[in-house]
């Protein structure tokens, strides 16, 4: 793109050239513009991840026929904007919340921004756990209403959700670098965003196992019975991590993929 387009792009966000052409050749690969029109952040085109993971993790899913696991390909580069882009056009369409798509080129893409981290908020000490239960269960919401609409994440971790309204617990949705279907049916794709959604919540609800049980429970009322399926095979399959010998040993990390094994026990 030509320096007299994206200057048609920045100048009514209130970012100046210069402002722009430093945040371009900052190192950083995220940076945040904040305006008085609003915060923004440029994101920019990454090299593609080592194939040597994909390949260990694919066997690693192969072996436990766990279809949920496979690694879902992050081109890197120019393709991995133009999937975010193509992804997050459809997603919008859809009427999912996520970062509206302000403009974008071959090697990087601008969005608004679109809430707090979900995950600051949880991990801070003063936050009480009734607040944590709440911004749990409006996760677990928030992604039921993007099945519901035959739609589907990419990297559904707690880091990716964002608070859109503190008094709503609206959500919104970030990272759409890859695309599961391209290894994985919808259902599969759909059961993948609440497989990675609970094992990354499952820390903060080490203590409090039965409500975490029973917000998944309620999630999964009235919910794509394919989805659940695919879901509950995962689970099941998985199920010998949270019989393992000497978990005394095993430490702290242990224990938090254990809550979130045993919370998807009996679907």
């Amino acid at each position: 793109m030509k320096q007299t387009d994206w200057n048609e792009i920045i100048k009514p966000l209130g970012i100046d050239a210069a402002t722009w052409q430093q945040a371009m050749e900052a190192t950083d690969r995220v940076v945040q513009l904040t305006t008085t029109a609003g915060t923004y952040w440029l994101k920019k085109a990454a090299p593609a991840r080592g194939i040597f993971r994909y390949h260990a993790l694919n066997l690693f899913s192969w072996l436990l026929r766990l279809p949920l696991l496979k690694a879902v390909p992050q081109p890197g580069g120019q393709a991995a904007i133009a999937n975010e882009v193509k992804r997050l056009q459809t997603l919008m369409a859809a009427g999912v919340p996520v970062a509206p798509l302000v403009a974008h080129a071959d090697d990087w893409l601008l969005i608004k921004d679109v809430g707090t981290s979900i995950i600051r908020a949880m991990k801070n000490p003063r936050t009480e756990q009734p607040r944590r239960q709440a911004l749990f269960q409006a996760c677990l919401q928030a992604i039921k209403a993007v099945h519901q609409q035959g739609q589907y994440l990419s990297q559904a971790f707690i880091r990716n959700l964002l608070l859109q309204d503190a008094e709503s617990l609206s959500v919104a949705f970030i990272d759409f670098e890859d695309d599961p279907l391209t290894v994985m049916s919808v259902a599969e794709a759909q059961a993948r965003d609440v497989l990675l959604l609970v094992n990354s919540t499952a820390r903060f609800f080490v203590n409090d196992t039965a409500f975490f049980q029973s917000a998944i429970e309620q999630f999964m009322q009235g919910h794509d019975a394919a989805m659940i399926d695919a879901l509950r095979t995962t689970a099941n399959r998985m199920q010998w991590i949270s019989r393992v010998p000497f978990q005394g040993l095993l430490g702290h990390d242990y224990q938090k993929l254990k809550v979130g094994i045993l919370a998807l026990k009996d679907l």
